[in-house]
């Protein structure tokens, strides 16, 4: 456990970049006391609201729980939830470079009673990033690169991430030797090529390989797709109540059990999952010791409500426990 311990430790020292689609998760917490008499749904009375950055905004807040020095990139409107969005980003004290192209802030709002989602619902533009504002983040990063230990692309399908982005920060990550890994969306799953690492869930690796994944013999032929076709370097499929599997362009095949004993929400744990792994391999960890604990970090992550992260002593603290029932 001391090789994790140290791995976690080094968080502190690391500066890495996100580039996403960005949004304001807003949840509603209350209790149902009655069914509405204008139609069959239920009353929620609401008792507390909470607002969190969410889309590859949770990604660098996971970051920042961790303790690493975070860069958020991304799109934010002109609009009251964009100002709002900007002061939580503030007040974490994460780094920003954020573009405004005229479009509103995305905006997502869950509806939660008794500990259940009951509705979520959305408001967003998920018009593409144009090329004048992709020129923008390529000067930006052309300018600060050589900083990052890392950049992790959070695609969210809300139009930021296009197939221009991805080929200029692959190239410019290539070029100056740094890793960058993907979380991504099937919209553009084609275009995630000679990336670090490609972390779908089993859905989007069904969608994204054409092969759907019901069990071993499914899972690894769909890895053996997209490792073909987009050639990365490692791929690692996040399987939820089956844990994680790891695939490298060597043939290598790793698969560890989900260690979550109650899942309450699995909002975000995608995000904490990249985070967790991203920063350990910036931090010298190899492929599978970061899976590991990226791994331990999602199972913290799914037993707290909402889009939540994990600090080092939560992780430190998992990892005394299951040296101690080991023992």
């Amino acid at each position: 456990m001391d090789n994790y311990i140290k791995i976690i430790e080094s968080f502190k020292n690391l500066k890495i970049l996100v580039i996403g689609d960005l949004m304001l998760d807003v949840f509603l917490y209350g209790d149902v006391e009655r069914i509405s008499p204008e139609a069959p749904v239920p009353v929620v009375k609401v008792s507390n609201m909470l607002h969190v950055p969410g889309g590859a905004a949770n990604v660098s807040s996971n970051l920042k729980s961790l303790g690493v020095d975070v860069t958020l990139c991304g799109v934010v409107g002109d609009d009251e939830t964009g100002k709002k969005f900007r002061n939580i980003i503030s007040s974490q004290k994460i780094n920003a470079f954020f573009l405004n192209d005229g479009r509103r802030t995305s905006i997502k709002t869950r509806v939660i009673a008794s500990n259940q989602q009951v509705v979520r619902y959305d408001v967003e533009d998920n018009k593409k990033l144009s090329g004048k504002h992709i020129k923008e983040i390529e000067s930006f990063l052309k300018n600060r690169i050589k900083e990052f230990k890392a950049i992790i692309i959070s695609d969210y399908g809300k139009g930021v991430v296009t197939k221009k982005l991805i080929e200029m920060v692959s190239k410019l990550a290539n070029e100056n030797k740094i890793p960058l890994t993907v979380d991504p969306k099937i919209e553009n799953f084609k275009f995630y090529k000679g990336v670090t690492c490609i972390t779908p869930n089993t859905k989007e690796a069904s969608e994204g390989s054409g092969v759907n994944i019901k069990d071993n013999v499914t899972l690894l032929k769909a890895a053996k797709k997209i490792m073909n076709r987009l050639n990365p370097e490692t791929l690692l499929i996040t399987r939820g109540s089956k844990g994680m599997a790891f695939f490298d362009s060597v043939g290598n095949v790793v698969k560890v059990p989900a260690l979550a004993k109650e899942v309450f929400d699995v909002t975000g744990a995608g995000d904490t999952v990249i985070s967790v792994f991203t920063a350990a391999i910036a931090a010298g960890a190899n492929y599978i010791d970061a899976m590991k604990l990226s791994n331990l970090a999602g199972s913290i992550v799914v037993g707290k409500m909402g889009t939540a992260t994990v600090t080092p002593n939560e992780l430190a603290d998992k990892l005394n426990l299951m040296a101690e029932m080991e023992r």
